[in-house]
């Protein structure tokens, strides 16, 4: 018997529980040690444990290992320790378990406890004081407003009086706030973050509407019309937030009609689209019965109007999530009938469902090569012109059939007007009356004012006549607008049919946008949403049903699947319904013995096994509009200053329970092939397995593209024997183990199944052997290679200690990425220097340093902020050491084996005065681009792929626009040299005035190395450092030559030992973890606590 089978045997739950200091009521219940618990909301059974207020469970083991941090082993250890177990190995326990705190730590934890909930709530209010404020004076003022107004200052005043007192009347201070504390803790908790309905649907948009503002450019536009055409039954609102969101998603829905619906499910992990759904809600109301003829109010014997109670429905919105299919896994969906591609095939089919489609006739004739066709009201026929592509002709016969139903170009045919202006001695003109039809009319109407205008300002203006040009301007906006309508329903449709026209550019789209307001614009938007969803859904039915008539079948014959549902584990089902119990007895307030409680659990085990989970999902569902009704009213209670209900955040989320239980399945979708029987037991079996053969031999099997693959192991060494292929896809699994044990010649074998987890075991042992062996055969010929060189990086980011690097800081316990580490040496030099230097606790916690006593009595890690040490001159001064490495890095650059990118500079001292000059200049006054004449100033690998020409545009842009932190030297200009290393080969680019031009020879293959090659004395030693000189003895070695007879000096033997306890030395963080840890002293507080104030 294991360890963990002997505790959990032995030790219940409730027994350790009780063990280790949880009081634990009569009904098994007690305070949830794991989160902020007022009243008991974990319930402890004899094998487990669960929180109704944060989720937490698990076993004895799993508790013990939550209290005290400890792994499971250690958790199990602990337990048959402190119960008295007696197991096979009672080897002492590794570290010692002490989970009582000294006083000093408990008033620690609670005053910073208390101050942090002071100041998030402070923090609080100044946000909704500052959100919240009445834009105009008769605005009722929110509930969010009223209470900062009220409650600011007296935070302000408890945090300033909490931390000018002693110790002693802070803990004084505690102990009476305990309950205001508590309460503070809690609003701080479900309003910090929390934004109400209105507010996110707000946010949403004014997110819409910045949206539209910048989506008409060309390319934007093209892909929003791609985005509407597939979700063309939206709102523009919604097809906007997908676009904005995931604009390459091609079908959405929600989490459960993609479950019950589609018979898919949501990948874990994925984000939801937002968008916005209606939620209208019923309410009665008491209003006065009319007469439903007159509508005049009945009146009662009294002469009292009677009242009757009426049901209306109120509209509201919320944000909803939603899934693409490219989100979601599951059965294939049917695909569409009616999906082209851009060759238009069935075009005659397709091009008579646009005819039955289109209000109007539409014709093939013959007209001019600048017109693709026209809409004529008069006569109400479309005309397309003959003889273009079939692409050409549906995108025309679309876009005209929009203009059909939306335009009529009568109205636009723009009548001269005549208007009367005033004009002063200057000059000046405005307009005085408009809109007369003929001159003579314009002419009369001034004459009768005398031909003159006096304004208030007694200032005299004559009157003159002339003709009214506003309205054929505004006849040529209209109609360049429905152009624009037109042009984009023809694009949309086409992209849902999957026709690509190629043709469409939008180019003009930020012109024809620029004078319009954000009204104008959705308009055009809502009206080009509706009348693509028109027309698809009318081409798409006509098309259907004119295939049907003349026999065309749009899909392809595919084999018929058997959806095989595989039910869960029974551990996983019985947890999974002790949960579901649980939870429901809860809601139920039901108060049920252990004995029935564990028959329900055996109950719905059952039905989750057999699939019977009808009543479950039903009672689920319910419970879940439940929550949000009842979230909706607290938000709403929340915001007129309701105290929270605490009771309410104790039970477990219904979502929670209902994915958890649409996860315990796994659907398959089987094909059935036509000369293969398979039975249902076949079509049932998962498709990878292990077996073990004889009991001497594991066969792993997993089905691929073209039939069976499968690999056998040795039971005993695990180490891999065989392998091969099976290209019989027609099999199934039992029949393919059948024939791979028929070609292992085992007569009459046996067939045991394996645990399935036991094959990344196998797998594991097999590379590990496999490594060996590579090892072994290289240390074999290492005699006869030389050794590699030293391995050259890229620049790299300037740490500002390189004794410890950021791993070093996550192996000491602080992963906040913010923060770089030093040593205390380092710290010393910086803090010394101005620069804010931190202490960094193993507890990833930190602490400022005011003091360098504090540097000296710490015994760890201590650090510097990111953009702190970005802003220093000694970050610059690093960054500028590079530069007296040039033929180092060069190397480096050369050596790289993937792709990577160097820039060149002209020198500071620049003795050809080249600086900024392109190379027809150069050229014109005999100048050569020649590399001594340049410093290597930024090396980095090349990130993304493309051809170099792509590649130079893009660091063109990023080293003017967006430049490294690291790169401290003018942005890419002319006379910069980029070089380009891709696919192993280097090409050097001069920027010139437009573009870049190759430079070659401007790099030798690899300078550092030919200079080495000519220099070193020692072959052996070709390792990036030139003439680096004949090695030098090891310590054997000299003790190998006196044991020889040979002298040796002393002063050689202390030189080699002394390098080899270098060699050895240990890194900063064994060295720290190697110190005895001294008594912290923190005189300065927290990080944490420090932003807060």
């Amino acid at each position: 018997m294991t360890l963990f089978e002997l505790v959990k045997q032995n030790i219940c739950v409730p027994d350790a529980a009780k063990h280790y200091g949880l009081q634990v009521n009569r009904n098994g219940m007690c305070s949830c040690p794991f989160h902020e618990d007022q009243h008991p909301s974990m319930k402890l059974n004899e094998r487990y444990f669960y929180c109704f207020g944060c989720g937490a469970t698990g076993d004895v083991i799993g508790l013990t290992a939550r209290l005290y941090n400890l792994s499971p082993k250690e958790a199990a250890e602990k337990l048959a320790q402190d119960f008295g177990l007696i197991y096979d190995s009672q080897a002492p326990p590794r570290r010692n378990y002490v989970r009582q705190k000294t006083e000093a730590q408990k008033f620690k934890e609670s005053r910073d406890h208390a101050f942090r909930i002071l100041a998030d709530y402070f923090h609080l209010l100044r946000k909704w004081e500052t959100n919240y404020t009445p834009k105009t004076p008769v605005e009722s003022m929110h509930p969010r407003f009223l209470e900062a107004v009220q409650q600011k200052d007296y935070i302000g005043y408890l945090l300033d009086s909490f931390l000018e007192d002693s110790p002693e009347e802070q803990k004084l201070w505690i102990a009476e706030h305990q309950s205001t504390i508590a309460n503070l803790e809690r609003r701080v908790n479900i309003m910090a973050d929390k934004p109400t309905n209105r507010e996110r649907l707000q946010e949403i948009t004014a997110g819409i509407e910045q949206g539209i503002k910048e989506l008409f450019e060309s390319e934007k536009y093209m892909r929003y019309l791609s985005v509407m055409s597939k979700f063309h039954r939206y709102s523009v609102n919604n097809t906007m937030l997908i676009y904005m969101q995931k604009p390459e998603a091609t079908l959405v829905a929600g989490f459960n009609k993609w479950k019950n619906q589609f018979a898919r499910h949501v990948k874990k992990g994925e984000h939801g689209i937002t968008i916005i759904a209606p939620t209208p809600y019923k309410k009665k109301i008491e209003e006065m019965k009319r007469d439903p003829d007159t509508h005049a109010p009945i009146l009662d014997a009294d002469g009292k109007a009677v009242m009757e109670e009426k049901e209306i429905e109120i509209p509201m919105f919320r944000p909803v999530k939603v899934f693409d299919v490219s989100q979601t896994d599951g059965k294939p969906l049917p695909e569409l009938a009616s999906s082209l591609s851009g060759t238009v095939p069935h075009y005659e089919a397709f091009l008579e469902a646009l005819r039955r489609s289109a209000p109007v006739p539409i014709e093939l004739e013959v007209m001019a090569a600048n017109m693709d066709g026209y809409f004529s009201p008069d006569r109400q026929r479309i005309a397309i012109r003959e003889g273009m592509s079939e692409v050409q002709t549906v995108s025309a016969a679309v876009h005209e059939v929009a203009h059909s139903k939306l335009h009529d170009p009568k109205k636009y045919e723009a009548e001269p007007t005549w208007k009367i202006v005033m004009v002063s001695e200057g000059g000046i003109k405005h307009d005085y009356r408009l809109d007369f039809a003929t001159e003579a009319e314009a002419e009369q109407a001034a004459a009768e004012d005398g031909w003159r205008y006096v304004d208030e300002n007694q200032f005299e203006w004559r009157l003159e006549v002339e003709e009214d040009h506003s309205a054929v301007k505004q006849t040529a906006r209209n109609r360049n607008t429905e152009e624009v309508e037109a042009e984009s329903i023809s694009y949309a449709v086409c992209q849902y049919f999957g026709i690509q026209t190629g043709e469409n550019s939008f180019g003009y789209i930020a012109t024809w946008s620029k004078d319009k307001d954000l009204k104008e614009l959705k308009a055009s938007l809502e009206t080009i949403n509706k009348t693509s969803c028109e027309l698809i859904n009318d081409i798409e039915r006509n098309y259907k049903e004119i295939c049907k008539e003349r026999g065309i079948e749009l899909n392809a014959p595919k084999k018929e699947t058997v959806p095989v549902v595989l039910p869960p584990a029974r551990e996983q089902a019985e947890s999974f319904a002790r949960e579901y119990v649980l939870y429901a007895q809860a809601i139920r307030v039901e108060t049920l013995s252990e004995t029935e409680i564990q028959a329900q659990i055996t109950q719905y085990t059952d039905k989750i096994l057999h699939h019977d989970i009808a009543d479950m999902v039903l009672f689920l569902e319910e419970q879940k509009q439940a929550k949000w009704e009842r979230d909706e009213e607290m938000e709403m209670a929340l915001d007129n200053g309701a105290a929270p209900d605490a009771d309410n955040s104790n039970f477990v989320d219904p979502e929670h329970l209902s994915a958890q239980l649409a996860s315990l399945y796994h659907t398959e979708y089987q094909e059935i092939s036509a000369n293969a029987e398979h039975s249902p037991q076949e079509l049932s079996e998962p498709a990878e397995a292990l077996f073990l053969l004889n009991d001497a031999t594991y066969l792993h099997i997993q089905p691929c593209d073209t039939g069976w693959d499968y690999t056998l192991y040795d039971k005993e060494t695990m180490k891999e024997l065989d392998g091969g292929h099976l290209d019989t896809p027609e099999l199934s699994r039992s029949a393919a183990v059948r024939q791979i044990c028929e070609g292992l010649e085992l007569e009459n074998p046996s067939v045991q199944d394996a645990p399935l987890s036991m094959i990344e075991t196998l797998q594991d042992a097999a590379c590990q052997q496999m490594q060996e062996q590579v090892s072994q055969q290289t240390a074999e010929t290492a005699d006869t290679q030389l050794p590699d060189a030293q391995e050259q990086s890229l620049d790299e980011y300037p740490m500002p200690d390189s004794e410890v690097s950021v791993s070093d800081m996550q192996g000491y316990g602080y992963f906040y990425d913010g923060m770089l580490p030093v040593t205390r040496e380092r710290a010393l030099e910086l803090d010394a220097a101005g620069l804010t230097v931190y202490i960094l606790h193993e507890d990833n916690t930190e602490s400022m340093v005011f003091d360098t006593e504090e540097i000296m009595e710490h015994g760890g890690l201590f650090g510097v902020e990111h953009e702190e040490w970005e802003q220093s001159p000694a970050f610059h001064e690093k960054v500028l050491e590079r530069q007296d490495r040039q033929l180092e890095r060069e190397q480096a650059f050369l050596a790289h084996e993937g792709s990577c990118f160097a820039i060149y500079q002209v020198s500071r001292d620049d003795p050809q005065n080249v600086r900024f000059m392109n190379l027809d200049w150069l050229q014109s006054h005999n100048l050569a681009v020649d590399r001594n004449n340049y410093d290597l100033i930024y090396t980095a690998p090349l990130n993304g792929s493309g051809s170099t020409m792509e590649q130079l545009e893009t660091l063109y842009k990023q080293f003017n626009l967006q430049k490294p932190v690291d790169f401290h030297s003018p942005s890419l200009s002319v006379s910069d040299i980029v070089a380009i290393k891709q696919d192993g080969k280097v090409s050097c680019h001069y920027c010139d005035s437009v573009g870049f031009t190759e430079i070659p020879g401007f790099l030798p293959d690899n300078p550092l190395k030919n200079a080495e090659m000519a220099v070193e004395d020692d072959y052996g030693m070709i390792d990036g450092i030139i003439n680096n000189g004949p090695k030098e003895p090891t310590v054997a070695q000299l003790e190998q030559q006196a044991k020889s007879g040979k002298p040796i000096s002393l002063m050689d033997l202390a030189a080699a030992a002394h390098r080899e306890d270098r060699d050895k030395k240990k890194s900063v963080v064994e060295q720290l973890k190697s110190q005895p840890k001294p008594e912290h002293k923190k005189t300065a507080p927290k990080k944490s606590a420090e932003r807060e104030i």
